[in-house]
């Protein structure tokens, strides 16, 4: 029956998706197709004049991208090529493991664009002065919802796109399928970054809207409960005791806690079903699930199209009013915030009004920007009930080998959860002063005095959260008192590292035109911070493990003892410093140099 009906749909909504051009232009009426794809005409005049503008100017810069970009894909293909073929010819649960590895990449890239797009579509909408201005041209309000919508998704999705291609070409190798398996999965991925994108605009629209105070406390009530459901149930003995010798039931044991992420009703899940009968060369099924998904995007624009033609409208003036209205609480306060609780801290430590106000104003702007520490909030959250119990994952981790290997990616992970995070607003601070930097120039003290202040801002906000993760995930390991310290010490070099070079890179690399931080971050610059955060983790990764290449590879493979154990934790030390004053040191010097002479304010 579910067949049937899609069967018969697909076309009718394909049409009240793609028609109203023809029935417009019939009507002589200036249609939401019509207005959405004038407006991505000038959007791609302006894009293509700024790629031939940054080819003539930084050709060294792009053609450096381009070979990092090319050099990554190569790399993941190969890494994920190796993996996925040894987990699909493991015994007996070899086929079933990778397609629930499908199910869950696919689930997981489903959220992360919902909420990628959720705030760049937000910051478009309802944070940008040109919204106000399509709005009194004579085009349909609609049509400004819709070309936010496929902006957004172009701007989140080129990512996401770059990043599923070495993981898609390792399952095609995994399953030994053709060139047929591209051309077949392609289309899904396409329909299912279109689903999430408008999903995240329906969210948008509908929450801004109906927003009420107290949904706020009952989201913090119903996250606190879900979370100690989640704590609660990973930290059952019962839950994560696997039977020896049954390789089935352990498999069902493990595999029952993502049984949510193969839901039949989740567009992601269709997108696992498509690729996993590519792959078996199953075309009926393959056409059948594109069908389905072609079908429900559709459906999604027109479902766009008129919740924005509903909503759009009241929901703009209401943001507004709401911002006149904090801007005004805002200044019939302005004289009582200089008692506050940083006034009192910094009496304590010596700051002056300088140094206070520039704290005071970064405070505010990040606090008053829900996506931003909603997504740090989020990724800390779930780094740290992982790393709580990385003893319940069934591996012996009182074996030395396994505990150094968990030990090693409890590490990576952090460090790379921390790079995409500074890579995401530390990258972006400097060019989001945008026009006003001109009065940074002209107060009574230094931009280098700024950068300074930014730095040192974001190493006190990250620093004790990663170094929180590692000791958590160092007790659950239950390792000795000098490997904790050791990790303790790696991961705040790298916490340095990936600070400096981003808010470095972000001063060297500006965009002042730009006051959408997704956007700055999606240019060269944030690809560029992007990939050099990358390699100097796994530069890092690969120096701390020296310690554990020692123990393994010693000539005389006996058990080293304590003081040579110390005098090799010592080596990796240094050599991770001495990487981090290279890779930060050196742009953190020319940034410096770059504010002292104050030459950014010359392309306001």
């Amino acid at each position: 029956m579910f067949r049937d009906f899609v069967g018969k749909n697909a076309a009718s909504l394909v049409w009240h998706c793609f028609g109203w051009r023809f029935m417009g232009n019939w009507t002589g009426m200036l249609t939401n197709v019509d207005a959405t794809l004038m407006q991505g005409r000038v959007h791609g005049l302006a894009l293509r004049h700024r790629l031939m503008h940054n080819w003539r100017e930084g050709r060294l810069m792009l053609t450096t991208i381009v070979l990092f970009m090319l050099l990554y894909m190569v790399v993941a293909f190969a890494l994920v090529n190796k993996g996925m073929i040894f987990v699909h010819r493991l015994p007996l649960i070899g086929p079933v493991l990778t397609e629930r590895i499908l199910f869950l990449l696919f689930f997981f890239f489903f959220v992360m664009l919902i909420l990628s797009n959720a705030a760049i579509t937000g910051i478009g909408l309802f944070r940008r002065q040109e919204t106000g201005w399509m709005l009194s041209l004579p085009v349909p309000h609609a049509s400004v919802v819709m070309w936010k919508t496929v902006e957004g998704m172009l701007l989140s999705s080129w990512g996401l796109l770059l990043l599923s291609a070495p993981i898609l070409a390792g399952f095609g190798e995994a399953f030994d399928a053709g060139p047929a398996f591209y051309v077949v999965s392609v289309p899904a991925i396409l329909c299912l970054i279109a689903v999430a994108s408008n999903v995240s605009t329906w969210l948008l629209l509908l929450v801004i809207r109906f927003y009420r105070p107290w949904w706020l406390k009952v989201a913090v009530v119903v996250l606190v409960v879900l979370v100690g459901m989640i704590v609660f149930q990973m930290r059952d003995a019962r839950s994560t005791r696997l039977v020896s010798g049954d390789v089935a039931a352990n498999a069902n044991q493990i595999l029952r806690h993502t049984q949510i992420c193969a839901h039949p009703l989740l567009p992601s899940s269709w997108v696992a079903e498509t690729v996993i009968a590519a792959g078996r060369s199953l075309t009926g099924k393959v056409v059948f699930y594109n069908l389905i998904l072609l079908s429900y995007a559709s459906a999604a624009w027109v479902l766009t199209s008129w919740l924005a033609g509903k909503l759009f409208y009241p929901t703009w003036n209401r943001s507004l009013r709401r911002a006149e209205q904090k801007r005004k609480r805002n200044d019939d306060h302005a004289g009582h915030r200089s008692s506050g609780w940083l006034d009192w801290v910094g009496d304590r430590l010596g700051w002056d009004r300088a140094t206070r106000a520039l704290l005071a104003k970064d405070g505010y702007t990040f606090i008053r920007e829900p996506m931003q520490w909603g997504q740090c909030a989020l990724i800390f959250g779930l780094l740290l009930l992982y790393t709580s119990n990385l003893r319940h994952l069934g591996y012996n981790y009182r074996d030395s080998l396994w505990s150094a290997v968990i030990s090693y990616l409890n590490l990576t992970v952090c460090c790379l959860a921390m790079s995409t995070l500074t890579t995401r607003f530390v990258f972006p601070q400097f060019s989001l002063e945008g026009q006003r930097l001109w009065i940074l120039g002209l107060a009574p003290f230094s931009l280098k005095k700024v950068l300074n202040q930014k730095l040192v801002t974001n190493l006190v906000a990250s620093t004790p959260l990663t170094v929180l993760l590692v000791a958590v995930s160092s007790y659950s390991l239950d390792l000795p008192m000098h490997r904790a310290l050791f990790f303790i010490a790696l991961i705040m070099m790298l916490t340095v590292g990936l600070n400096v070079l981003s808010l470095s890179l972000g001063v060297l690399l500006p965009n002042f035109k730009e006051t959408n931080s997704a956007k700055i971050v999606s240019g060269f610059g944030g690809t560029l911070c992007l990939v050099l955060s990358f390699f100097y983790i796994v530069l890092g990764v690969t120096m701390a493990i020296y310690p554990t290449y020692r123990e393994r590879t010693g000539e005389s493979r006996k058990t080293p003892t304590m003081e040579q154990f110390y005098e090799w934790e010592f080596t990796a030390i240094g050599m991770v410093a001495a990487l981090t004053v290279v890779v930060a040191g050196i742009p953190y010097f020319f940034a410096l140099q770059r504010t002292k002479r104050l030459a950014k304010l010359g392309n306001l």
